[in-house]
């Protein structure tokens, strides 16, 4: 009997330690099943130059179950694995790379407990490799350290196909100079040749981290054409401080499109326009052109004695920006600082771009564009249209959540009221996060509101200060946008307000709400768009395209098909 007593209290007290540690028998955690990955599986990878390498980050992925207990893969690359390929892929006939024609980080970190992934590098290396061969690299687990709970997937391994296919680079349209490197990246300016156009292709993302950056066409008389595309690949940590024009370009003379860059930082020594892309886009007769580009960093304008700040550039002299973006911080204590371009000048045109960030300037900021050099000539206007922008804006005066300043080069030259530079800003929506006047750049701080000081700038939603013969045309607010209350900076005791206005046109001037002894008090608000839409809502009811918007989310994005017809 003691004997059973014995057994009934063993059994119990494991019961009751299977219950402290968690679940058991049929509640247990499943072995996690762990297989391999690598993106864009079905796209073969092409090696254009010899010796030419190529990085490819492999996943190792939690398929099923829980990952109990740390898990170290070391991967391996399975040559019997090749018939599997080909077998899926009868028309193939693909035969294994070279072990010298590539490089394996065997071992992965460690996957996490409760973790889902791993990653590791493969490298691509061209040598030895026939050209037009088709090649394949079967990447899966050879096994785990730290553990033996855990199981293989029935289909664990990441297939990389690759071919040598040489191409003549030589610049031309056809036959583009390919990057794939840092060293590729600075050969640039030496290939760059005054009144030709010469064209560049990125093949792979690139990290510019400690690059000592030389803007590609900086001096006189800015000469240098060129075409690049970025193939929808990443320049990372991108710096610049050069003395002249400090930026990738410098000055851009010709197109840039599908490229994006993250971590970007450009500052001024004490004397130039700055913008991240470039100082100026288009110079004389010459114009620039950039499409579906992405900037997210900084530009510090702090030091400058220039006018002109922008994400892009400080100044859009002569040529376009078509389905860009910006996440930026803009600082400068100058007047014409954007999100996107900090003035512009004639022929510029800005269509289907936005931004988001916050910008820092003294007169004339805006969440697009911060001011013109506008001319009174309507048959060269300066055009925006269906841009957005949320950023936070702080300025002195002339602040709008679009653009800050559309009249002319300078106020002296006539009035607002008379004024025609047939400047167009259409179908825009001013959903900023904030926007506020009497800034104080040069001491970064608010400014203090002098008492029934009505005499400066205007402010507005959508322009801060513009003539009123402009073409203005269905732009939208924010609806919770209030001025004198969380948005709009309260400059001259509260006798401003927000109001809707309709279209204007030199046919039929737009309408202001005058206010006494306020001389410089010509605003564009817009109309509030309804109560309770989305951004992307917003957007679509203005007949934004949905070929070139992404309307999924509350707030659009750019597709990256976009103005490719």
């Amino acid at each position: 009997m003691k004997k059973v007593l014995y057994f009934i209290g063993i059994c119990g007290l494991a019961l009751l330690m299977g219950a402290c540690n968690g679940k058991s028998g049929d509640d247990a955690p499943t072995k996690p099943v762990i297989t391999t990955s690598v993106k864009n599986v079905d796209q073969t990878r092409i090696l254009e130059a010899a010796d030419q390498t190529m990085e490819i980050e492999v996943l190792i992925e939690v398929q099923s179950g829980t990952v109990t207990e740390a898990l170290t893969p070391v991967l391996k690359v399975d040559e019997s694995a090749v018939a599997i390929y080909n077998a899926a892929h009868p028309d193939a006939e693909a035969i294994i790379l070279p072990a010298t024609a590539y490089d394996l980080e065997e071992r992965a970190f460690a996957i996490a407990r409760g973790g889902k992934q791993s990653a590791t590098t493969l490298t691509l290396i061209n040598k030895g490799l026939e050209e037009n061969k088709l090649y394949v690299v079967p990447v899966t687990i050879d096994k785990m350290e730290g553990s033996s709970n855990w199981k293989l997937a029935d289909a664990p391994q990441s297939f990389v196909t690759v071919k040598y296919v040489p191409t003549t680079q030589d610049g031309t349209a056809e036959n583009p100079y390919l990057i794939f490197t840092v060293d590729n990246l600075e050969a640039m300016s030496g290939k760059l040749k005054d009144g030709e156009k010469i064209y560049f292709e990125l093949r792979a993302d690139i990290d510019m981290k400690d690059v000592e950056w030389t803007p590609l066409n900086y001096a006189a008389p800015y000469a240098k054409g060129i075409d690049f595309n970025g193939n929808g690949h990443t320049l990372s940590n991108f710096y610049c401080n050069y003395a002249s024009y400090p930026s990738f370009f410098g000055v851009l003379n010709g197109d840039c499109y599908d490229v994006n860059f993250v971590n970007a930082k450009v500052e001024d020594t004490g004397n130039a326009r700055v913008g991240i892309l470039g100082g100026y886009c288009g110079t004389g007769d010459i114009a620039g052109y950039v499409y579906r580009t992405h900037i997210q960093g900084e530009n510090d304008h702090t030091h400058s004695s220039k006018y002109g700040a922008g994400g892009f550039f400080a100044y859009l002299a002569n040529g376009g920006m078509y389905g860009c973006s910006a996440d930026v911080v803009v600082k400068s204590k100058l007047n014409n600082a954007g999100g996107l371009v900090g003035y512009c000048g004639k022929y510029a045109i800005i269509r289907d771009c936005w931004s988001t960030g916050t910008v820092y300037g003294n007169q004339r900021v805006g969440g697009i564009v911060g001011g013109t050099d506008g001319k009174d000539d309507p048959s060269i206007p300066i055009q925006i249209a269906r841009c957005y922008s949320t950023a936070t804006l702080h300025g002195a005066f002339a602040v709008g959540g679009i653009a800050g300043f559309l009249n002319k080069a300078d106020n002296a030259a006539g009035s607002p009221k008379t004024n025609t530079p047939g400047n167009k800003v259409e179908y825009c929506i001013a959903w900023n996060k904030e926007i506020r006047a009497n800034y104080d750049a040069v001491n970064d701080v608010p400014g203090t509101p002098v008492a029934d000081d009505k005499s400066h700038y205007s402010c507005g939603a959508v322009v801060g200060y513009t003539a009123i013969q402009n073409y203005l045309t269905d732009c939208k607010r924010n609806p919770a946008m209030k001025y004198n209350e969380a948005i709009f900076f309260d400059y001259s005791s509260g006798v401003f307000s927000l109001y809707d206005q309709e279209n204007a046109s030199p046919a039929s001037p737009l309408v202001i709400t005058a206010v006494e002894e306020a001389n410089h008090n010509y605003p564009y608000h817009g109309k509030a768009a309804a109560a309770g839409q989305t951004l992307s809502q917003v957007a679509q009811s203005l007949g934004w395209s949905d070929k070139i918007w992404d309307f999924s989310k509350d707030v659009p994005t750019i597709l990256p098909t976009a103005f490719k017809d």
